[in-house]
C-alpha cells in the first residue's frame, strides 16, 4: 500500500522545486528546508538539500505518516521511529504543513498534536483539524514588509501617483499597527 500512496503523493505535488529519488523535495527557504541566519545553520541546510539528506528525511516522514494512516503521528513518535531529533522532524513537518501536504489534528496524543497526510483529510471533520500552520508574528511582519516593498517597486515602475502614495501609506499604516501590537 505504501508504494501506491507514494505514487499518488508524487502526482499530487504541484508546489515543489526539485525532484529527488522517490518524491519531490520541498525547499521553501532559499532552496533549503530552513535555517537560521548563522553560517553553520546555512551551510548545514544547503548541504542537506544538495546531498539528498533532506529528501530522504522528507520521504521517511511521508512514508511513516502513510503507515500511520488516518490517525497520523506526532513529531515525538516520528522522531523515535526514524531516529531524528525534534528539529529535524518538526522542520520536515512544518514544511509539509506549509505546503498543504499534511494537516494537524487538534486533539493531542501524549501532549503533542498528530500530523496526517492530506490524502486522509476528508476523513476528518473541519472542526478537528488545522489545515494551515500558525503564522508567527515574524511571518506576519515579513508579509507586511513584502507587500510594502512590492507596492513601492510598483510605484517606482509606474510613477508616484496619488493612488500609489495612498497604497504605500496604507502599507506603512498596517506595518505600524502590527508593530504597536507587540
Amino acid at each position: 500500500m505504501a508504494g501506491v500512496v507514494s505514487v499518488a503523493w508524487r502526482h499530487a505535488l504541484g508546489r515543489t522545486v526539485a525532484m529527488t529519488g522517490d518524491m519531490q523535495l520541498f525547499t521553501p527557504y532559499n532552496g533549503t528546508g530552513g535555517y537560521v541566519e548563522r553560517p553553520a545553520s546555512v551551510e548545514r541546510a544547503v548541504r542537506e538539500a544538495e546531498d539528498g539528506t533532506l529528501s530522504a528525511r522528507q520521504q521517511a516522514v511521508v512514508d511513516a505518516l502513510c503507515a500511520a494512516g488516518v490517525k497520523g503521528a506526532t513529531w515525538r513518535t516520528l522522531g523515535q521511529l526514524l531516529n531524528l531529533h525534534h528539529g529535524q522532524v518538526s522542520g520536515v513537518l512544518s514544511n509539509l504543513h506549509k505546503a498543504g501536504e499534511v494537516f494537524m489534528l487538534r486533539e493531542q496524543q501524549d501532549r503533542c498534536h498528530p500530523y496526517v497526510l492530506r490524502i486522509y483529510r476528508n476523513m476528518h471533520n473541519d472542526n478537528n483539524v488545522w489545515d494551515k500552520p500558525v503564522e508567527t508574528r515574524a511571518g506576519q511582519r515579513k508579509a507586511l514588509l513584502d507587500n510594502l516593498y512590492a507596492t513601492c517597486a510598483s510605484a517606482v515602475e509606474v510613477g508616484w501617483s496619488a493612488s500609489m502614495q495612498d497604497a504605500v501609506s496604507s502599507c506603512v499604516d498596517r506595518l505600524r499597527e502590527h508593530d504597536r501590537a507587540d
